[in-house]
């Protein structure tokens, strides 16, 4: 039963109609390039959220959400429009921000959980990491991305600590109320940033939370995320209606495979506008 299953009370709800919104904010997130012989370097500070929900059915657990990341100036913490590569050089390359519909989920509802009680804080955190090694959107024989990210395979590892308070995770018939989320993520460096075969990484770091259940987009506490999703992008307001497994999740590389022909343009808005 779904009540049972802690990581969908923790994570989602028991209702597998009810949204429920993360959000990850402020100096939560921020990327650092690591490139050979250079000390790392903070390049962006970020805001971000998702909007999902979850059901168990027949023994697997389905999620499906919707997400966005901003890029922002590490300074004044401003949505970013166009980014002055210092490796390269280049100017005024247009930032296309992360906008993931939908992002999905299906695995066994009885998979083992890391589960770590502390007694002294009286909190429970639940441990995931993800490793991602799958063929590269970008990857073609004309090697029309190249310039993006040449890579064949793309490689990255998501890591999750989801922490709430021990009580909440042993009433095992309701949806936990409040948790919190620290995320790290090790990728290649996103395409928009157009650094080819230059070797390393982005690192994501993050912390955030979950919001109280029957929150909206208007309880957002980042205005960046609260504007757009009151006036451009009304389509995260909520989760996609259910899982569905004929569907394909986004990724920044898929999106920007999607739109590369607007991403050309040079003067796009991102994400651009959308409705349900």
């Amino acid at each position: 039963m779904n009540e049972d299953n802690l990581l969908l009370r923790l994570r989602y709800s028991i209702d597998p109609e009810a949204d429920t919104f993360f959000e990850w904010e402020g100096s939560i997130l921020k990327c650092s390039a690591f490139l050979p012989d250079e000390p790392p370097k903070k390049v962006f500070y970020c805001v971000g959220m998702n909007v999902g929900k979850a059901a168990i059915a027949n023994g697997m657990l389905q999620a499906t959400s919707r997400e966005l990341t901003y890029y922002c100036d590490p300074v004044t913490r401003q949505k970013l429009t166009h980014w002055d590569n210092p490796w390269t050089g280049e100017k005024s390359l247009p930032v296309v921000h992360i906008a993931n519909d939908p992002v999905q989920m299906a695995f066994p509802a009885s998979i083992p959980l890391d589960v770590r009680t502390n007694p002294y804080t009286k909190t429970t955190k639940v441990l995931t990491e993800i490793p991602l090694f799958y063929p590269n959107p970008l990857a073609t024989a004309d090697g029309k991305f190249d310039a993006f990210d040449p890579a064949k395979m793309y490689q990255a590892a998501e890591l999750f600590t989801f922490t709430c308070a021990t009580e909440d995770a042993d009433a095992k018939a309701r949806t936990v109320p409040s948790a919190e989320v620290n995320w790290t993520r090790v990728s290649r460096f996103s395409p928009f940033m157009k650094m080819g075969d230059r070797r390393g990484y982005l690192v994501f770091h993050c912390t955030g939370n979950k919001l109280p259940p029957n929150a909206t987009y208007r309880d957002l506490r980042s205005p960046i995320l609260r504007d757009e999703l009151e006036h451009r992008l009304d389509r995260y307001r909520h989760a996609p209606k259910q899982y569905d497994a004929a569907l394909k999740s986004q990724s920044s590389w898929t999106y920007f495979r999607e739109n590369f022909d607007l991403y050309q343009q040079g003067e796009a808005v991102w994400p651009p506008s959308s409705s349900p």
